[in-house]
């Protein structure tokens, strides 16, 4: 899981975060394209560098390299997007939101469909949990048999984000985890997926629940949507 974590975080999100990056400067700046890129590489390699006495394990040092090329990132593109802080953060919560998308949607669509989907779902929420590592605090809990929720309490890429000066970066994270909370279909599983709190907006914690629902139509809701 170590390992995982740190190949994960630390070398294939990255890559995808670049490749999404690139693929819009193919049309909005084929000039410039390589240039920018290659800053943000070197510029994350400072960074990196810079806080490289954060890390505790082999996880979170796969997080550095990737909070490091966001914060990058974001430093690079806001001039190319105009200034416009908002929109650069958008954008990189739209790309990062995008990294491995595909296979946290198969996998926990799968997971509604056995026989108890919140055995499931709590299940493979637990054996995520050490892809993270160390540095994070997470807590499971069945309040009652209609619900499950995962509450996190120590966040490695808000720290960092904040350290340098910029906390409002975490939120670009925080679309990662809104991939499974979607792939929860409640007319296959009889359950919804939310996201009521977020400490990159002030939370003591990030909730994250799985409810029982009668409504199939009934729609993933995430504190993160509202700040859009």
């Amino acid at each position: 899981m170590a390992l995982e974590g740190r190949w994960f975080m630390g070398r294939f999100a990255p890559r995808e975060l670049l490749e999404g990056i690139d693929l819009y400067l193919r049309r909005e700046a084929p000039g410039e394209r390589e240039k920018i890129l290659d800053t943000i590489r070197v510029r994350a390699g400072e960074i990196a560098t810079q806080d490289a006495d954060m890390p505790v394990d082999p996880q979170s040092e796969g997080m550095l390299a990737l909070t490091s090329t966001v914060q990058a990132a974001y430093e690079v593109l806001l001039p190319v997007l105009g200034g416009d802080e908002r929109r650069t953060v958008l954008f990189l919560r739209h790309v990062v939101g995008e990294v491995a998308r595909r296979p946290f949607e198969v996998a926990f669509s799968a997971l509604g469909r056995r026989p108890e989907p919140m055995d499931a779902i709590e299940k493979a929420c637990r054996k995520e949990a050490p892809l993270y590592g160390d540095y994070y605090e997470m807590a499971f809990e069945r309040p009652g048999p209609g619900n499950f929720e995962m509450r996190v309490g120590r966040c490695f890429f808000l720290d960092h984000f904040t350290r340098r000066g910029n906390p409002g970066l975490t939120t670009v994270m925080c679309a990662w985890d809104a991939n499974w909370m979607r792939a929860v279909d409640p007319a296959v599983s009889g359950l919804r997926a939310e996201r009521t709190t977020l400490m990159s907006q002030g939370g003591d914690a990030c909730r994250f629940r799985v409810v029982a629902t009668d409504d199939p139509l009934a729609a993933y809701s995430d504190a993160l949507e509202e700040l859009a």
